[in-house]
């Protein structure tokens, strides 16, 4: 086989490996997302179970309390649909053109208490007033 041919051949080999290597990037950055919640929610899932009920004590199960502390914290609300904290905003925005009235209320109250991303909430309030 002649120089040339083998040259050719080797740069055709390389732009193969290139294309190869550039779809399989691609591929993985579109799975990447759903593989991490995945493992996000297993860990979650984990520290914090649905299925065993938190119990708060009874006042007199309390023992050495000097003095009452007030603690005041926003009530944990669920996310609006599974995946949400892993949108972005503009992944939200293009969500919200397709969910009901409701839906958009309920994106916007949970942006309001936990990410309050100004993009998110106009969208979610101009989705709920227009219907």
């Amino acid at each position: 086989m002649p120089s040339f041919q083998i040259t050719n051949r080797i740069k055709q080999d390389v732009r193969n490996a290139r294309m190869i290597g550039e779809f399989t990037v691609k591929v993985g950055t579109q799975k990447l997302p759903g593989i991490l919640w995945g493992l996000v929610s297993k860990a979650r899932n984990s520290v914090y179970p649905v299925s065993e009920p938190r119990v708060r004590p009874e006042e007199n199960e309390l023992v050495n309390v000097t003095s009452p502390v007030s603690v005041t914290s926003a009530p944990r609300v669920a996310e609006p649909c599974e995946g949400y904290d892993l949108l972005t905003g503009t992944q939200i925005v293009e969500l919200l053109q397709s969910v009901s009235e409701t839906e958009a209320r309920n994106i916007h109250e949970y942006e309001c208490t936990h990410r309050n991303r100004a993009l998110v909430m106009s969208a979610a309030q101009s989705r709920f007033a227009v219907q």
